[in-house]
């Protein structure tokens, strides 16, 4: 049987911890492509990367990885980062970022040579800090066929809803500010505008999907985090992996959610414990960082 293949196209991100002079690859779809090939998925990335240090880092992990990175663009500038404190419950201050890196000033532009390698994946995950405008999650839908999963963040407003979710399959919130009647509220929402399941996370308190038929409930595994960086990105990778997986099979859909639900949890437990967000990392001289990153650009 062949594997799920799962495309991320978004940000590549340096993760960087000047208390501790270490950093780490992430950024979300990069994250969610790392995490479909620790659940055993085909995986891709589509993005940018920028002509400095960390950029060559962020690449040269993915390939170390297995993930293809063939289709991805290289340019001069600056990589995505983000400058980080980690708290002593394993919680994250996000202190400053980048945003005028080479994702933002060079966005993947969708050309016919992207669009046929995207088709070869079974779903392609992007979400709202891709790059990739309402107006192009919706030609990708309606004109390409293309299969999505969209990440809404925490910071989604009806308005983003409204736009996105009549073209995505799958649906992800970061919901721990909301209480579970409105949680309720913004699935079923997503569901009904044309999503095949919506999905809220939650931090440590239980899942909630919605799928049109049902909602779900399902409690997280308790561990002492290290690092909850990539927490939310670990739960997707991991839920596409196996609900996709089980795709061709006889199994009842509600258990295939049930099943999906329960191995992202599992998952995201594991990925809690390491350091940042694919627990992959390097040392680095904090006053030395331009030497990493094309900051002036």
């Amino acid at each position: 049987m062949s594997k799920v293949r799962i495309l991320g196209t978004g940000v590549a991100t340096m993760d960087i911890y000047p208390d501790q002079g270490r950093m780490y690859p992430g950024g979300n779809e990069y994250n969610v492509s790392c995490n479909a090939v620790f659940r055993d998925a085909e995986a891709g990335f589509l993005g940018v990367f920028a002509d400095d240090q960390a950029g060559k880092l962020l690449e040269d992990t993915l390939k170390d990885m297995g993930v293809d990175t063939s289709m991805s663009h290289h340019e001069k500038g600056s990589s995505g980062y983000s400058l980080v404190r980690l708290k002593e419950d394993g919680d994250r201050v996000f202190l400053d970022w980048n945003q005028r890196g080479v994702t933002d000033l060079h966005p993947i532009s969708f050309t016919d040579e992207e669009l046929d390698y995207i088709r070869t994946f079974d779903v392609i995950s992007m979400g709202r800090l891709a790059c990739v405008p309402p107006e192009m999650v919706k030609r990708l839908h309606e004109r390409d066929g293309i299969s999505i999963c969209y990440d809404f963040h925490a910071a989604f407003t009806h308005d983003d809803i409204d736009a996105i979710a009549p073209h995505v399959k799958y649906g992800f919130f970061s919901c721990s500010h909301l209480s579970e009647d409105k949680i309720h509220e913004v699935l079923k929402k997503t569901v009904d505008l044309g999503c095949s399941i919506a999905i809220g996370t939650r931090g440590c308190d239980p899942v909630i999907a919605y799928d049109g038929e049902q909602f779900y409930r399902h409690e997280v595994v308790p561990v002492e985090s290290t690092d909850a960086l990539g927490a939310g990105d670990s739960f997707i990778g991991a839920f596409l992996a196996d609900y996709l997986s089980d795709s061709d099979s006889e199994t009842p859909h509600a258990e295939r959610v049930k099943r999906a639900l329960a191995a992202a949890a599992d998952h995201a437990a594991t990925v809690v414990v390491k350091e940042g967000s694919i627990g992959i990392g390097f040392d680095f001289d904090p006053p030395k960082l331009t030497e990493v990153i094309n900051i002036g650009h």
